[in-house]
């Protein structure tokens, strides 16, 4: 099971050992869990104050940018 919430982009790509994606399309976020092998989408809460989990990805990613580590 995900994580829940994450203080900040450094926190989720910590805990996940990896780079955190945006997407170009609404914002959301993804990153690569490879303990379960699953890309993992979450989005800011309202005001930016933690990043919270929304879904196990099934299938493909839409077009994304990498954001963290710049």
């Amino acid at each position: 099971m995900p994580i829940k919430t994450f203080n900040s982009l450094a926190d989720l790509s910590d805990y996940y050992g990896g780079e955190v994606f945006r997407s170009m399309d609404d914002g959301t976020l993804f990153v690569f869990d490879s303990r379960q092998y699953q890309w993992l989408r979450y989005r800011w809460s309202q005001g930016h104050r933690e990043v919270r989990f929304v879904e196990e990805v099934r299938g493909g990613l839409p077009i994304v940018t990498q954001i963290y580590p710049q």
